[in-house]
């Protein structure tokens, strides 16, 4: 746990990030992004986290979720832990019961658990339908990164002092049934539109 923090500490400290979209608006969102981007996405909830309502974050209930939910709420999130598969059925209970109470954001990576990668599953969709929330999409990438093949996900590791382009775009209310054309990352190319650098 102590290596995951302390990379992340480093990232905070040397890596640029450069928002090429924000479209997010305030209140209540479901925050939608890729597994492969989820070590980096604990600093852009970091940042979302200061200019939106608090966030959950649905975190598997097994032990990988032991330490992501630590570096979920080191960032100032919520980590909600969900079983994979049927079992995950009382825990999304509740979270659609909350959902047209609740005054929270919740992200979730749209091919997690397990993949497959790039395909979006329905529960981001879903809670945002029910709770009559925006979907906001976040998509990121990075000058220089380890990618690991081998992954289903081929999961991504920043490399300190890389640039991180990180595109928040607010697709409104949409229907579940009616999925969004995603990015699978942020436009390299628009690089040179600066919103806020941390």
């Amino acid at each position: 746990m102590h290596l995951f923090t302390g990379y992340l500490k480093l990232l905070e400290k040397t890596i640029v990030i450069r928002w090429t979209e924000n479209s997010m608006c305030r209140g209540n969102q479901v925050f939608g992004f890729w597994h492969e981007d989820s070590f980096f996405m604990n600093l852009v909830l970091a940042e979302l986290s200061k200019q939106a309502s608090p966030i959950d974050v649905i975190v598997t209930a097994d032990t990988r979720g032991d330490y992501i939910q630590n570096l979920v709420e080191r960032c100032g999130g919520h980590a909600i832990r969900v079983q994979d598969g049927f079992a995950s059925f009382g825990a999304l209970k509740a979270v659609f019961r909350n959902a047209y109470e609740r005054t929270r954001c919740i992200a979730v990576a749209l091919d997690g658990p397990l993949g497959p990668r790039h395909e979006p599953k329905k529960l981001a969709f879903f809670l945002a339908e029910q709770a009559q929330d925006d979907f906001v999409g976040i998509t990121i990438s990075y000058s220089s990164k380890l990618r690991l093949n081998w992954r289903w996900d081929k999961y991504v590791i920043p490399l300190p002092f890389s640039k991180v382009m990180v595109a928040v775009h607010n697709y409104g209310e949409i229907d579940k049934k009616q999925i969004p054309a995603l990015p699978v990352s942020a436009n390299i190319a628009e690089c040179d539109i600066l919103v806020e650098e941390i």
